[in-house]
């Protein structure tokens, strides 16, 4: 009867011992995907950061554009009245 007693909570403990088992290879397997996750997560942000500087420095870059558009544009307009004046006077 004793062994019998033993037996069955011998047989529950490696129930619960396998249940357990199984508990951790499933979060051991979540870990490993969020994991992954994680680094996909990592390159994008990584990714998104370079392109954020490059944006950046393409908006430097037009701006310099623009203000050197803006200053042939006027260099252009005194050009134009330069000349005018010049032929008034000849």
């Amino acid at each position: 009867m004793l062994n019998r007693i033993l037996l069955t909570e011998l047989s529950v403990t490696l129930i619960v011992l396998l249940s357990t088992t199984k508990m951790l290879t499933i979060q051991s397997q979540l870990l490993t995907e969020l994991s992954a996750a994680l680094t996909v997560l990592l390159s994008t942000t990584k990714m998104l950061t370079i392109q954020s500087q490059l944006l950046t420095e393409l908006s430097a870059a037009l701006t310099v554009l623009l203000s050197t558009t803006k200053m042939l544009i006027i260099q252009s307009h005194f050009t134009d009245n330069f000349s005018g004046l010049l032929l008034s006077f000849l």
